[in-house]
């Protein structure tokens, strides 16, 4: 497929061709540095809960559902690898696919709504990473100071570089593997009951309403599209690095599942995961093991997501789409975009410490926005690369994206909102640059 690329600008990344002669170990270093990437970009507060909602909805269907939204995962990631592809030299991939297919004012939108994301959706998450801690633990630390705590780290690690970015991520994706897969080797060690993993009747009726629940685990992987350039070859690596990523998360949720399964057929939505390991031999210990690892996902989560949408606001802002001030010099930290994101942190963690009750309600809302960047970009996708087979399957996920906004009532109205004011200021900056709408 071909993509109308952007024009060259002084954002856009140099790429030496050592880069893409990298092999051998220092090739593997590499994309071991990008599924560490790809896996902090996706694991967040909802990787401890979103197993125990799924079993809780579906019973013996939980194993099926969680297959099947891993595969209604692939049309994205392919739209990402072809972003990539088609926009290998830009600092941000989807706002030149977009641009390709909808015009420059609806890519314009894409870096405010990028932002208004991470600065509702990173705060939220970490409120709610914190309060299962402190609920299991039963430590008397107040959350939203856990919280800030936790996103003070990830600006104070990305305000000293991509590369020490990059070295947490690494690390900590290890440390949170291998605190997983213990947690779960020890709930299977101590069973209490046979595991019912194979779906009857009933339980295959609900797998499509599980694996809509399921889906929402695996949202992450455009910010892997902004981090590309940190590939050796992106147009290369990009995929294998992803499906990578989606193999590793599939295999931790399914091994969370069957830590569940093994000991109680009936999991509670939100604590299922938690009160499983609990009634294991030293339960405890191990329950605060599980919990101090859905924090450490939260907090590898805030250190890529704020690397990523600190780029593309930096990359915005040397386009003259966002003010020039938040630029920064190509390859060269965005320490400016990043302060922008920290001070969007510290107004919703105000928020929630008045409402402590507005969590859940700010998560459903940051994943609207969601809902309408995809969108987005499937339409441009399928404009620009015509119908073909993932460009169909993507459109056919349309429908079900729409109905979740749709169904999420009053907390539609701050994506909505979000997307009207990216608009109303897209237009304002492409007139301020004499840029006229090319559609």
């Amino acid at each position: 497929m071909t993509f109308h690329q952007q024009p060259a600008t002084a954002h856009q990344p140099s790429t030496p061709s050592s880069r893409s002669r990298v092999s051998g170990w220092a090739r593997i270093a590499a994309l071991s540095a990008g599924v560490a990437a790809g896996l902090a970009s996706v694991v967040g507060a909802g990787l401890i809960a979103v197993p125990a909602a799924v079993l809780h909805e579906t019973g013996s269907g939980a194993v099926l559902t969680w297959l099947v939204a891993a595969l209604a995962c692939l049309p994205m990631i392919m739209l990402f690898r072809d972003t990539v592809v088609g926009s290998a030299r830009s600092a941000d991939p989807l706002r030149a696919t977009i641009r390709a297919g909808l015009g420059r004012r609806a890519a314009a939108m894409v870096p405010l709504m990028f932002a208004m994301v991470v600065v509702v959706g990173l705060p939220s998450g970490s409120v709610m990473a914190a309060r299962n801690l402190t609920a299991i633990m039963q430590v008397p630390v107040p959350e939203i100071a856990l919280a800030a705590l936790l996103l003070g780290v990830a600006v104070a690690v990305n305000l000293r570089g991509r590369m020490l970015g990059s070295a947490v991520e690494r690390s900590g994706a290890v440390v949170l593997v291998a605190a997983l897969i213990g947690v779960v080797t020890w709930s299977l060690l101590h069973p209490t009951r046979s595991p019912d993993v194979l779906p009857d009747g009933p339980a295959l009726a609900l797998v499509p309403a599980g694996a809509l629940i399921a889906f929402w685990a695996f949202i992450g992987f455009e910010n892997l599209t902004f981090l590309a350039r940190e590939l050796p070859d992106p147009r290369r690596d990009f995929a294998p690095v992803a499906m990578t990523t989606l193999a590793l998360l599939l295999a931790l949720v399914l091994a969370l599942t069957m830590a569940v399964v093994v000991q109680t057929a009936q999991a509670d939505p939100v604590t299922g995961v938690v009160d499983a390991v609990r009634s294991t031999p030293w339960g405890g210990v191990v329950a605060g093991v599980l919990a101090a690892s859905g924090l450490l996902g939260m907090a590898l989560n805030a250190v890529a997501w704020t690397r990523g949408v600190g780029t593309v606001i930096s990359a915005a802002a040397a386009d003259g789409l966002l003010p020039r001030a938040f630029a920064a010099a190509p390859d060269a930290t965005p320490r400016r975009a990043v302060l922008l994101l920290s001070a969007g942190f510290t107004v919703t963690l105000t928020i929630l410490l008045v409402r402590p009750d507005l969590v859940v309600d700010m998560l459903g809302a940051a994943s609207g926005v969601f809902v309408l960047i995809y969108i987005m970009c499937i339409v441009a996708y399928v404009r620009t690369a015509g119908l073909r087979v993932w460009g169909v399957a993507n459109l056919l996920l349309v429908p079900l994206m729409a109905w979740t906004l749709i169904s999420s009532g009053s907390r539609a109205i701050f994506p909505v909102a979000v997307l009207l004011v990216a608009a109303v200021i897209a237009v304002i900056r492409t007139k301020a640059r004499s840029l006229p709408d090319d559609r």
